[in-house]
């Protein structure tokens, strides 16, 4: 099999590059506020000379800059795939010689063979493609006459226009890699065209799904032992968790969803906060080992244990010395070097946003489920009215709409409970940091308490409370503020428990758990159960 394979914003990323060399082209001023390029496409063809301004950075960034350039996320997995299949690469490309406007005759040709050389393209122990498969032409119609002689199987290009083309040749089934797209795949039957937001669904559609070899032949690639054998763990709801064994010793590596998918830094979060938290010696979390930000992937130190959704009060204890360490920690380090924590909530005006955003978000699909439908406008959103106004009188003034000072924020794990430990020997061994940075305390005490993969007692809740109290009781406004945020926590959850019903999320989880697509409709009503329980949770806790 041939996969023809467009290179600009397919292969290689400028998202970020656009507005950098703008910036210091002084095209714009640092603080301007757009994010994509297209925005500043835009921007700039509006100002006088603008096109010339436009082509002129384009040639910048495909240029003089184009060491800045990224890998397109899911391209190294898809290479790695192709290779391990046999199937051959070609790089078909509309790019001329030199840039428009460019006084110093860079070749945009030459800068781009040095990038993918520098990127071990034609590395024959990496992703092994052939120079001689890397085709550059000086206008659309002599990239089309290419693509008709390689005799591709599939063509993959990000512009519509080298699809709509009258001279497209009839043979590659047409892929459209469009980041806009907010469906995974659409398609328009009069042209065979089919569309995609990601390559890890471009890589599903070719060449079929992931398997644990894959997956083994990417680790291979970055591990210098040798994998005597892969074995894939259940039970993570997002990543794929994998066992791996060499000679010396086992190690877990985790398959983080495409950031195309789902853009926070998964991986780069939970490694740096393993790096992080063993360099100040709480050894409590595994060792980060080695990682490849191009397959998304990280090796981490494999540990033997028992997960479990219920704690001793030893293990407790534990949890809490473990909340010492890194409030301790928060002290001692130069916290700006920190992310904020997914989906942190430094104020009330934060913690309400994200919870009517998850709202609208499924009351716009609730049509298509009665369940949820009823639910969502008789149950859910009478009771957030009170919830929301009664928490506005009890919330202190200084936090409602500003954010926590960085003094008062802790180092937190998110998604932190006793399911995401592993128990040996009575010790508990903390992971999944996916989602580590600063928050606010209160976010960490109540999530810790609401969280349905636990089940703690009265007793427990009790203590918990009393013990980050007193962790925190130098922020004088942290009891107050978390009295008015448990009930609001708790709708929080309600929101959370119902993400089955967006088709996105569900189709990660599906391929993070294996779950089946029959299954699809038993897991939803699960959940609705659960949101429904939940909501008589917190109404009970308003009249305590």
């Amino acid at each position: 099999m041939i996969i023809g394979i467009d290179f600009d914003n397919t292969i290689a990323k400028y998202e970020t590059t656009f507005k950098e060399v703008a910036i210091a082209e002084k095209l714009i001023n640092k603080n301007w506020e757009g994010k994509t390029k297209v925005e500043l496409r835009n921007y700039l063809r509006n100002q006088p000379d603008g096109e010339m301004k436009w082509m002129k950075l384009q040639g910048l960034v495909y240029g003089k800059y184009m060491n800045r350039a990224k890998l397109m996320p899911g391209v190294a997995n898809f290479f790695f795939n192709c290779k391990q299949k046999q199937f051959e690469i070609m790089i078909i490309s509309h790019k001329t010689q030199f840039g428009h406007f460019d006084p110093e005759k860079i070749s945009l040709r030459q800068q781009a063979m040095k990038w993918m050389t520098n990127k071990r393209f034609f590395d024959s122990e990496y992703y092994g493609l052939k120079r001689e498969n890397v085709f550059f032409a000086d206008n659309r119609n002599k990239k089309l006459e290419i693509i008709l002689k390689s005799c591709c199987n599939y063509f993959i290009d990000d512009l519509p226009e080298i699809f709509e083309d009258i001279n497209f040749p009839d043979k590659p089934e047409k892929i459209l890699f469009c980041q806009s797209s907010d469906k995974n795949m659409s398609s328009d039957e009069s042209r065979k065209l089919s569309v995609f937001n990601n390559w890890e669904d471009i890589s599903d559609y070719i060449l079929g799904q992931t398997s644990n070899e894959n997956v083994k032949f990417f680790a291979q690639n970055i591990l210098s032992s040798k994998i005597n054998s892969i074995e894939r763990i259940s039970g993570q709801g997002n990543s794929r968790i994998y066992k791996i064994q060499t000679k010396e010793r086992d190690y877990v590596l985790k398959h983080y969803p495409d950031i195309l998918i789902d853009n926070r830094p998964r991986l780069k979060t939970e490694y740096s906060a393993y790096e992080l938290l063993h360099h100040h010696n709480i050894m409590n979390v595994p060792k980060a080992i080695r990682k490849d930000d191009d397959l998304n992937l990280g090796i981490y130190q494999w540990i033997e244990g028992k997960k479990t959704t219920e704690g001793s009060t030893d293990y407790l204890d534990q949890v809490i010395n473990f909340v010492r360490q890194l409030e301790d920690l928060s002290h001692r380090i130069n916290v700006n070097n920190i992310c904020l924590a997914s989906e942190a909530c430094l104020s009330r005006y934060d913690l309400v946003f994200q919870i009517e955003q998850k709202f609208n978000r499924l009351n716009s699909i609730a049509t298509s489920n009665k369940g949820l439908n009823h639910f969502l406008k008789e149950t859910f959103k009478p009771l957030w009215q009170e919830i929301k106004y009664k928490s506005g009188d009890l919330w202190p003034d200084e936090s409602k709409a500003h954010p926590l000072p960085k003094e008062k924020q802790t180092l937190n794990p998110s998604d932190f409970g006793f399911h995401n430990t592993l128990i040996n020997a009575g010790k508990l061994t903390f992971i999944d940091f996916e989602y580590f940075g600063r928050d606010d305390p209160v976010k960490l005490t109540a999530d810790f308490i609401w969280h349905p993969a636990m089940s703690l007692t009265p007793e427990q809740i009790s203590r918990w409370e009393c013990a980050m109290l007193e962790l925190f009781s130098n922020d004088s406004n942290f009891s107050i503020r978390l009295q008015a945020a448990l009930p609001i926590y708790g709708m929080r959850w309600v929101m959370i428990l119902l993400n089955e019903f967006i088709p996105s999320f569900l189709k990660r989880r599906k391929q993070a758990t294996q779950l089946l697509n029959d299954e699809e409709n038993t897991m939803r009503d699960i959940q609705l159960t659960k949101a429904k329980m939940y909501c008589k949770r917190v109404v009970q806790f308003l009249n305590k």
